[in-house]
């Protein structure tokens, strides 16, 4: 009976993914229970979240381990991204990731550093040969951080294949995650396609709980050919925050339409995350639609079948079905009646305010299949085929002192070139860019010989001249001009510019360049004493600034160590 039971259950967890992955091999990468806050394949802005994020206890300096025996293959350092990340690869052709650190240990630290200095920069993407750094199983490789663009403590964790560099669901492996809790459902939406194959806006359907795994819609009156979509998400037995579902399966009349799950995806195609979410509808409502049907240029890897997840509806009464499901198999089910109608039922689209919504004035329709330059006085525009993945319209304009590239309802897959007259050439111009919402930011200070400003961008809006002759301002932090700090481990400045933000810096002490860390969000620019500084007694900073624009700053101080 033990033996029949352990074999149900084999059979069970292996039916949810495709590769049956060797659980047991990586080991916790953490010395605490693992808690998730953020899984595999959720929706990010712009891209699937290609791992997992581990709670912390809601603090830095955790102990980090190695999974797995294997060697470091890479160190990256960045200011933004994952700050200071380990790549470690194992001889099972699998590469584990660990990102946010604070610390890696001894003998990465002292090895990395070396290069740091030697090439005089902090940010650093090193590749390193098999025998060079050697890891074992459980060795603590760093100490858990903050860094990089992150905005709480955590450890992000990645598996991939090593040889294509594919991501693989980390809870793939046997992590013991408790989870027992069920998908929630929070909104089911009907599309309908006209007769040339366009979506229509989505229409919010009623759904109520029938118990602790089914909803039901209200009925739908409609007929032709119509999609689906769902807006949910799960949460695991430890913490309350909302992560995304693993498994999305739908059927019309018990016929299994569409078959998709996070189980892996390639790096490449992240970004057409913009065609599985109703993009429109994401810029309009600040919230996620889950698609449950093939968009134009959805060619994404996460499918299980090859249809395309549309139904045509037959003329007799008729049931959609969605099953959402997690790794465990916590599952929940959506059943939506169907009635085929010559009328449709109650379909106007209004956004999440109550406003139908409008079509976009444009002026130009972009033919997804050619290439476009758009020449203008001041400015060219251009735009490779493939850049929206489908035919759309564009608002394009030039002004005496801007262009306008406008349609904020449509994603851009591909980057578009911008060059842009540089007319009165005053110190401090640079391009800049206003959104939809009116937020201006930095594009760009890049000059070609023409005194154009050029840029690649997959941001729409209004691109302008703007002028910043204000340089950043340099100051110390934790202590003041000549004092002692004997007992100090740190030299804590703080750096800010308030328009383009920071550029480059550079920092020296006793005419020697010094490996400070740059942490943008606290404007800080820190270095921790270590076995390069050699100390004078009475020692100088020179500390250099530059931002985006290139205005510079540059300030000594003063201090005095035993």
């Amino acid at each position: 009976m033990k033996k029949l039971l352990f074999l149900v259950l084999l059979v069970s967890i292996n039916t949810n993914s495709q590769t049956n992955y060797p659980k047991g091999y990586f080991s916790n990468p953490l010395n605490i229970e693992l808690i998730l806050n953020g899984n595999f394949g959720e929706s990010r802005p712009s891209h699937f979240h290609s791992g997992i994020d581990f709670k912390t206890q809601f603090k830095e300096g955790l102990n980090v381990f190695s999974s797995a025996e294997g060697y470091v293959s890479r160190i990256s350092i960045k200011h933004g991204g994952f700050g200071k990340a380990l790549y470690v690869n194992h001889p099972n052709g699998y590469t584990t990731v660990y990102g946010h650190l604070k610390k890696f240990n001894k003998k990465i630290e002292d090895y990395i550093k070396r290069i740091q200095y030697d090439k005089k920069t902090y940010q650093i993407e090193h590749y390193l040969k098999k025998d060079v750094l050697k890891i074992e199983k459980n060795e603590k490789i760093a100490n858990s951080g903050n860094t990089g663009s992150s905005f709480g403590p955590h450890l992000h964790y990645e598996i991939w294949l090593t040889k294509n560099q594919k991501a693989i669901n980390p809870q793939l492996f046997g992590f013991d995650i408790k989870d027992t809790r069920k998908p929630t459902i929070s909104s089911v939406f009907l599309y309908n396609l006209d007769s040339l194959s366009n979506i229509g806006d989505p229409t919010k359907l009623k759904i109520k709980k029938i118990n602790d795994s089914v909803y039901q819609s209200e009925k739908v009156f409609t007929n032709g050919t119509i999609g689906f979509g769902i807006s949910g998400f799960d949460r695991q037995d430890l913490a309350n925050n909302k992560n995304g579902i693993y498994k999305y399966s739908t059927y019309y009349n018990n016929k299994k339409i569409i078959d998709f799950n996070f189980e892996s995806f390639y790096f490449e195609e992240s970004i057409k995350i913009k065609t599985l979410i109703d993009y429109k509808y994401y810029i309009k409502n600040k919230s996620r639609i889950i698609k449950l049907f093939k968009d134009k240029g959805n060619d994404l890897s996460i499918y299980l079948n090859n249809k395309s997840g549309y139904i045509n509806i037959e003329n007799n009464p008729s049931v959609y079905k969605i099953i959402v499901s997690d790794l465990n198999g916590n599952k929940s089910i959506v059943k939506v009646p169907i009635k085929h109608s010559d009328f449709n039922k109650d379909l106007n689209s209004y956004d999440e305010n109550g406003l139908a919504n409008t079509l976009l004035t444009s002026n130009k329709y972009i033919n997804n299949k050619l290439d476009y330059n758009f020449k203008f006085e001041n400015a060219e525009i251009k735009i490779a085929k493939n850049t929206f993945l489908k035919d759309i319209q564009l608002n394009i304009e030039s002004l005496k002192d801007s262009i306008k590239i406008i349609n904020p309802e449509i994603a851009v897959f591909k980057n578009i070139k911008i060059n842009f007259y540089n007319k009165d050439n005053r110190k401090g111009n640079y391009l800049a860019l206003k959104n939809k919402d009116g937020n201006e930011s930095f594009a760009s200070a890049n000059l070609n010989s023409k005194n154009y400003f050029y840029h690649k961008t997959k941001s729409l809006g209004t691109y302008f001249l703007k002028n910043d002759t204000i340089p950043p301002s340099i100051k110390l932090k934790n202590f003041k001009n000549n004092d002692w700090i004997s007992n100090k481990n740190f030299i804590r400045l703080n750096i800010i510019d308030k328009e383009t933000g920071i550029k480059n810096y550079k920092v020296k002490i006793n005419s020697k360049w010094t490996l400070f860390e740059y942490e943008y969000k606290r404007n800080e620019l820190f270095y921790e004493f270590d076995s390069y500084f050699l100390n004078q007694t009475k020692n100088l900073i020179e500390v250099f600034i530059e931002d985006l624009a290139g205005n510079k700053t540059q300030k000594n101080f003063t201090f005095f160590r035993n």
